[in-house]
Formats: structure tokens, sequence, C-alpha cells
């Protein structure tokens, strides 16, 4: 697509679509991170537009405004259907993440915490990992594709310049929250087991050695128990978090949906 020849119909459409790919790499945190040069971002979304353009057209979408207030008004919400987008995208990474912070709590990680350079935070070291991990299953598994496969969907759903909100949105968005928090709670159980059953037996040591400082001989016990309950529970947590990222076309159309009213 060759923009020096656009008439001001396509330059629209265009800078509309251009909105919704930007909201989405604003929050995907592979690709909004702060690592990734501002540049990059910018020549992905401009490539990735370019090639969304030509589909939209052919679905005989079209935007209406034409005075300059009426198509800021149209970017804007197009650039707030990308956010959801990628919203939904950023929960699943946030799930995975929230299962190594359990992990972190129960065992003991927590006391020794990096810098995240992706969110800009202190992380322990099993949430840092999931992180990490969620990040390597993205691109092993494809879901890089499935969320353009989101993203082309969402142009049927909610074509080009006829989005308007429906409020409902927020309990969809509740929903998927409540969902994805219980999944991050399955990822981590086996290891938040195996460091509660430490825990009994710790305390069952204690009564029988009052003498003993449990703190001190307690916490290598459960550093080692939860070590390798992460190594045992390695594929479980692979296989629930490929999950994860295989569902974020579904995750995504069905907020959608509920954004406008379907």
């Amino acid at each position: 697509m060759d923009l020096a020849f656009l008439g001001i119909g396509q330059l629209q459409m265009f800078l509309l679509i251009l909105a919704r790919t930007a909201g989405i790499f604003t929050l995907v945190p592979l690709f909004g991170a702060k690592q990734i040069p501002v540049m990059v971002r910018i020549a992905i979304a401009l490539g990735i537009t370019m090639v969304f353009v030509p589909f939209c057209q052919s679905t005989g979408t079209k935007p209406l405004a034409v005075d300059v207030m009426p198509m800021v008004a149209l970017i804007v919400k197009e650039t707030i259907v990308g956010l959801v987008i990628g919203f939904v995208t950023t929960l699943v990474f946030t799930a995975i993440q929230l299962a190594g912070d359990y992990i972190d709590l129960q065992s003991g990680f927590s006391f020794a915490t990096m810098f995240d350079p992706v969110y800009g935070a202190q992380t322990a070291v099993a949430g840092r990992l999931h992180h990490l991990l969620a990040g390597l299953l993205f691109f092993v598994t494809n879901a890089h594709h499935i969320l353009l496969s989101g993203l082309a969907d969402s142009f049927r759903l909610l074509p080009v310049g006829q989005f308007s909100l429906d409020p409902a949105v927020a309990g969809g968005v509740v929903d998927l929250f409540a969902a994805l928090f219980a999944v991050a709670v399955r990822i981590a159980a086996p290891v938040v087991a195996a460091v509660f059953l430490a825990d009994v037996a710790l305390a069952m040591i204690s009564r029988a050695v009052p003498q003993m400082n449990i703190l001190m001989s307690g916490l290598p016990l459960k550093l080692g128990v939860g070590i390798v309950g992460m190594l045992v529970a390695l594929p479980v947590a692979v296989a629930m978090s490929s999950n994860l990222l295989a569902d974020i076309h579904l995750n995504t159309i069905g907020v959608l949906r509920q954004l406008v009213g379907h």
C-alpha cells in the first residue's frame, strides 16, 4: 500500500486502524515494555496497519467523520478498542506471573527480590521465572498469531468507526479476571501445597524439639521445597500457561461482544 496515493477516506481508515493497533501494543507486555524502542513499536504498528487497511476496505467499512473533532472522537474510540484487546492479553501474563507470586509468598522467595524491567517494579524469583515462561510460550505456541487473529476478528465484530461503548463490558472484564485468578491459583497449587506440608512438618518438629530454632532451620527447608516443587510442577505450569495463551482469542472476542452489548 502506497501512502502517497491515499485519498481522504483511505487516510481516515489508516489512522483509525493505526489507533486500534497502537492501543494493543501499548499494553501487551512483550511489545509495550520500556526496553522496546518507541520507533520499533511504531514500525510494527504501522506494518500491521498497512496489512489490515485493505482487509477493512474489502468489508465495506468506511469512517463517517469528516470534521476534525468527530475524527478525534473516532480515534479515541478505536484506541479504547485496542486497549481492551491489549488488556485481555496483559491479564493472561499477569495471571501466570501471579502464580509465581503465590509461590514466592509461601516459600520465602519474596525475601530476595529483583527489578522487573517490564513492569518497572520489584519481583521475586518465582514471579520473574513465570513471567519469562509466559513470554517464551507466547512465541513458542504462536500466541502472537492468535493475538493478530483476534485483532482481525475485532474488525468484523466492531467495524472501524462504528463503535459505541456498552458499560456492561466492566462485568465481562471482572468475570475474566476472576477466571484467570482461579487458573493462577491452580498453577501455583502444587508448589504451595508442598510448602504447606513442609510448614506442617516444621510445626511438628518445633513441638517435639522446642530448643530448635525453627525460623533459621525452616527457611532453607522451605526454599529447597519450593525449588524442587517448581521443577517437578514445571510441566503442569507450562501446560496450563499454554492453555491460557491459546484462549486469548476466545477471551478477546468475548469481551468485545460485551463491549458492543451482543
